[in-house]
């Protein structure tokens, strides 16, 4: 019994376990976010508004990359000085992320597979990333991002329907209705190079986007030259389709988070009996 009192009432596995997990995010996502930091000072980047940020990859990825430093520092410093309070914080911020993820996947239902519910409750998140279009030629990383996406996908556009071609006319170096100085750069009434289908060769023709949203443009050579479906669309499709896939992508996202909080949990209660052991000893 003496033997069993003296032992520590803390799993090392367990401790260092999450030590070296959220040691290694720490890490990593620090390079990630501190990378972001020196990409955004030398585009000498600006953010007016939301749509700014959101839009941005880079602005992205130093946000997501900030909140993981941010959490993972209470969970590696907390386990391994076995400091409840850092590890109390660490086990509420996961329990946070976890319920805004589950509120993030419910909407992604909602808006995929329940499009009468998206109906009622307004949401159409492709209204939303038309206003990427219209920043198109504004930022090279967000040109390169909406032409890697589109070439993804095979789509064109962000609609949520088979005329998403059309929402290039929001762009004002892609409308008809341009000045002329724009039509000689060939853009005039066109779509972007990344809303092409590829040739027999496997090639794209980066000018076969000239000319597609004129309405002299017949269908089937528009159908049969570009992509015509909005990237929403796409999206959508995918996600229909691969219900499986999605599902296990989201569980192998969430039961992660879950045994780290349960592990956590497991570690404070074991710190705390080996706090409550070593009073013990001294009273005695």
């Amino acid at each position: 019994m003496g033997s069993r009192e003296s032992g520590s009432s803390v799993n090392l596995i367990v401790k260092y376990l999450l030590f070296f997990l959220n040691f290694t995010v720490f890490l990593v996502c620090g390079a990630i976010t501190g990378l972001m930091i020196w990409i955004l000072d030398i585009k000498d980047k600006s953010v007016n508004n939301a749509y700014d940020f959101f839009l941005d990859p880079a602005c992205v990825l130093c946000l997501v990359g900030s909140v993981a430093v941010f959490v993972s520092f209470f969970g590696w410093y907390g386990s391994l000085r076995e400091y409840v309070l850092f590890l109390a914080i660490y086990r509420y911020l996961m329990m946070f992320l976890f319920l805004v993820e589950m509120v993030f996947i419910i909407l992604i239902f909602v808006v995929v597979y329940v499009p009468e519910a998206r109906k009622q409750l307004n949401i159409y998140p492709e209204d939303t990333l038309k206003e990427a279009i219209v920043k198109y030629r504004d930022d090279e990383d967000m040109q390169n991002l909406i032409d890697g996406i589109q070439e993804l996908l095979e789509c064109c556009g962000t609609s949520n329907d088979d005329l998403g071609y059309k929402d290039w006319a929001r762009n004002p170096y892609f409308n008809c209705t341009t000045e002329l100085e724009n039509r000689e750069f060939g853009e005039y009434c066109s779509v972007p190079f990344s809303c092409c289908k590829k040739e027999d060769t496997g090639l794209i023709n980066y000018l076969c986007g000239r000319g597609m949203q004129k309405s002299t443009t017949s269908e089937t050579v528009r159908s049969q030259t570009i992509y015509v479906q909005g990237c929403f669309k796409s999206i959508t499709s995918i996600l229909q389709n691969n219900v499986i896939v999605v599902g296990g992508v989201i569980i192998g996202i969430l039961i992660p988070q879950m045994l780290l909080t349960s592990f956590t949990g497991r570690l404070i209660e074991q710190i705390e009996m080996q706090m409550a052991k070593w009073n013990r000893q001294q009273h005695r």
